[in-house]
């Protein structure tokens, strides 16, 4: 069954935040539909990443929306890591590794892919990087540090779903994931914009980091 939030002096900050998040969304998407990456397997495998991280946002606003808080939040993990595995393929997956993840879904080629990097591996590898931003790096570490534990324990069907299924949801805590995934929004929207190899789709992005930045906890 869905949870509930519970009565909380922030439900209509939180009903505010919602709405303004759908909005936020929709003008992404609508952005997003628009581009295409530049040539090359490297910028397509990272773009579908990138679109892949949107994806679960939307689908854990609409979840929320909904009142399935447990299975929103477990949107969270694949939304962080989707975005992180884009910002890898870009910066610094080896080719071999861009050729297993450009390669059409079949038993091997689903079995190669899965002996790939763990979420851990990737970020140590954009840390080595000379081409990663290191502002961008440091952010995803960061959340990662942060919320971790507690996305896989809503992932696993841990101590934090199982728990809240009694206590219920308070709206803080649905106003802190919601604008930590819009936080992962907005780097999964820069992302597919640099992957365009236009360098004016990032006017849009500027904007809207500008426009929504009362949505955005990291990006101002």
């Amino acid at each position: 069954m869905a949870g509930y939030i519970s009565t909380y002096m922030s439900d209509e900050k939180l009903k505010v935040l919602l709405e303004r998040s759908g909005g936020f969304q929709a003008d992404v998407h609508e952005f997003a539909s628009g581009l295409i990456p530049a040539d090359g397997k490297r910028y397509l495998v990272a773009f579908q990443a990138g679109m892949l991280s949107l994806e679960h946002a939307t689908g854990a606003l609409v979840l929320i929306s909904r009142g399935y808080y447990p299975s929103a939040f477990t949107l969270m993990r694949p939304q962080f890591e989707s975005l992180v595995r884009g910002i890898w393929l870009l910066y610094a997956a080896s080719d071999t590794w861009v050729e297993k993840l450009s390669e059409p879904l079949t038993v091997e080629s689903a079995k190669r892919a899965n002996e790939g990097l763990m979420l851990a591996e990737m970020l140590k590898e954009l840390e080595k990087s000379s081409t990663a931003p290191a502002p961008i790096v440091e952010q995803l570490k960061q959340y990662r540090d942060v919320t971790w534990k507690a996305m896989n324990s809503y992932t696993h069907g841990g101590l934090h779903p199982l728990s809240r299924t009694l206590v219920g949801y308070p709206a803080q805590l649905t106003y802190d994931v919601v604008r930590n995934s819009n936080a992962i929004v907005a780097l999964a929207t820069q992302l597919i914009a640099i992957l365009t190899g236009n360098p004016h789709n990032m006017e849009h992005v500027r904007r809207f980091h500008i426009e929504y930045s009362d949505c955005l906890p990291i990006l101002h």
